[in-house]
This record gives structure tokens, sequence and C-alpha cells, in this order.
């Protein structure tokens, strides 16, 4: 389907300094969503400081406070614009659901019947593997930010931490070694979730190149977004990323082939 770009739906993603480059784990969520379903879309890059602005004008309901392993503002991405309904939505989880619902001619990523075991995984996902990743990469993040963007991510995030980012996990340190230690056995306990499934290349079983055979979920582009920000900000042809590669025998290599990159 071509659309002239007035008509597509608009995607709100964090810029950084490379153009071109999306590597936020959690607008991933929806850009693999997007491009599982093939809706038309395009990209409008936002700079940290600006999120809050663009979204509260537009009267989208907040976050509710949190108390997770990193601050949760009020306005976050990601986010879309839909001139079709001229809707503006916050949040992958509530995006995924307005996207199932609006384009049901599209694959479902939240079917109804999935949704208790959906919401339990992204529970269990957060508590597993999201706690053992951010510290490994909040201070990665920040480096390919756009100036305005990293000095307003490194104040809040150390506001809320108290301490610098470089401390929570120093290259080359027993800390940094202990935390890849404990990230390798939460991947582990992921992947023993996976095969309960099944052949379970995906969260619902199969899932070839593009989820063929299998049914790519909600769920599965969460787990996919951490990978794919790993990927980039560690970088593709880094050791660190070679090693997350052979975890499990390779699994979350293959787990990647499932998706669409395109940005």
């Amino acid at each position: 389907m071509t659309l002239p770009d007035t008509d597509k739906l608009v995607f709100y993603d964090i810029r950084n300094s490379v153009p071109g480059c999306a590597w936020s784990p959690n607008t991933w969520k929806t850009r693999l969503a997007l491009n599982h379903k093939g809706i038309p879309y395009r990209t409008e890059w936002v700079e940290y400081p600006d999120i809050a602005p663009l979204l509260s004008a537009v009267k989208v309901e907040p976050n509710p406070p949190s108390s997770g392993p990193i601050p949760v503002q009020a306005y976050t991405l990601p986010a879309i614009y839909d001139p079709r309904t001229q809707k503006t939505i916050m949040d992958s989880y509530k995006i995924a659901l307005y996207l199932d619902e609006t384009y049901p001619d599209t694959p479902a990523l939240l079917p109804p019947e999935s949704r208790v075991f959906q919401t339990s995984f992204q529970h269990a996902l957060g508590d597993v593997l999201h706690t053992r990743v951010v510290p490994l990469l909040l201070h990665q993040i920040a480096k390919p930010l756009n100036p305005r963007s990293r000095d307003y991510f490194i104040e809040t995030r150390e506001a809320f931490l108290g301490c610098k980012l470089e401390e929570l996990s120093p290259p080359g340190s027993e800390k940094n070694a202990a935390q890849w230690v404990a990230m390798e056995k939460a991947f582990g306990v992921v992947a023993s979730w996976i095969e309960s499934a099944g052949d379970g290349r995906l969260l619902l079983s199969g899932g070839g190149p593009d989820g063929e055979d299998g049914k790519v979920t909600h769920a599965d582009t969460d787990l996919a977004g951490v990978l794919i920000a790993m990927r980039v900000l560690l970088g593709v042809d880094s050791k660190e990323w070679e090693r997350i590669e052979g975890f499990d025998g390779g699994r979350w290599k293959r787990y990647l082939t499932c998706f669409k990159f395109e940005k």
C-alpha cells in the first residue's frame, strides 16, 4: 500500500546522533508491530525534552508514577498519531490494542484469549530480564543522544538513581562481570519459558522469518525490542553482542529472524 506521507500513521521515536538509527527497546515494540502488521507509517524523531510538551499538548493521559529500575516519566515514547481517526496513543500496549481494533484485517498482536498470558509474561520479563539489562545499558543509551537529549537523560536518570550512570556497570570491573553472568542466566530462564511452548521460536509456538508458522505477539515485540536495543547500543560487530548471540545455543540470534527490521 502506497500512501502520501500526510495520510500515513505518524510514529514518534527518540532522536539520536545517528540519523535513522532506532535504538530504544520501548519504541522498537511499536516499530516491530507496525512492520509486522504492514501498516504504512512515517517516523517523526523527537528529542527527550520535547516528548512531554508534544504529548501533553494533545491531552494524552500521562503515565502513573512507578518505582521500577528506571524512572517512568509522565510522558514517554512510543506514541502514534493516526490521521484516519485523529487519535494520539501513547504506550506500546495501548498502541497494540488500538492497532488490533482499528486495523482488524492485520495480524493480531493481542488476541483476547492471550492477553492474560501476555500481561503476565511482560511483568515476569521485567522482573527477570529487564532488571539485569538496564544497569548494563543505561550508560550506553546516553552516548548516541544529541546534546539536549543526552543532558536531559543523564540528569533525570542520575537524580532518580542517586549515582553516575557510569557507576552502574564499570567496564572491566568485577561488578560488570557479575552482571553479565546474571544477565546470561536471566536469558536462560526466558529461553526455558519459550521452550515450554513446544518448538517455540516465538511465544505462541513456531515462527520462521517474519513469523512464518508462528504468531508474533506484543510480548514477542517486547523481548525482541530488548535484543535489538542491545544489538544497536553495543554494536552489531562488538564482542558483547557476539556473546549475547551465543547465549542459549544461539537462540536469540534465531529469535530475531522472526521480525522485520525496517526503520
